[in-house]
């Protein structure tokens, strides 16, 4: 946990990725005894955990920033309520597909992976969604983005 933690720069992060190292060991204790290292084992699956975390991370604020940097709204434009609202009124998995391929910029097979359904289920799902908030639009008397 000490070098994790030097190396990522936060002693919870650390603790929580070790955590997480050590559950996953203790599901597959039975094969993972097995291995000629399996302590290095759980220190490879803590390292992962933190890449993973740091990626996402990078993700979020990447996303963030280009929010930021779009221009604000314009007359015909909902504001950001109004889309969340638009979100709302989606189905689960519609709302899901359309954030984590828009905002978490996953492709098409890590959103499919990521909510355990098909890439096709997944491109239906963007479609369907994308179709129902093209139809929010017109239903409001504004043009079609």
């Amino acid at each position: 946990m000490r070098a994790l933690t030097v190396a990522c720069g936060d002693d919870q992060r650390a603790a929580d990725a070790v955590q997480h190292a050590f559950v996953k060991a203790h599901l597959r204790w039975r094969t993972i005894s097995r291995y000629d290292d399996p302590v290095g084992w759980i220190r490879r699956v803590a390292i992962n955990r933190l890449r993973d975390e740091h990626r996402s991370d990078v993700r979020k604020r990447r996303a963030v920033e280009r929010l930021a940097a779009q221009p604000t709204p314009s007359q015909g434009e909902p504001d950001v309520a109004d889309v969340g609202a638009l979100l709302a009124s989606l189905p689960r998995q519609q709302r899901l597909s359309l954030a984590l391929f828009y905002v978490e910029d996953l492709s098409v097979n890590e959103v499919a992976a990521a909510l355990e359904i098909s890439p096709g289920a997944v491109k239906f799902h963007l479609h369907q969604g994308r179709n129902a908030l093209r139809g929010s639009n017109l239903r409001d008397g504004s043009e079609p983005s």
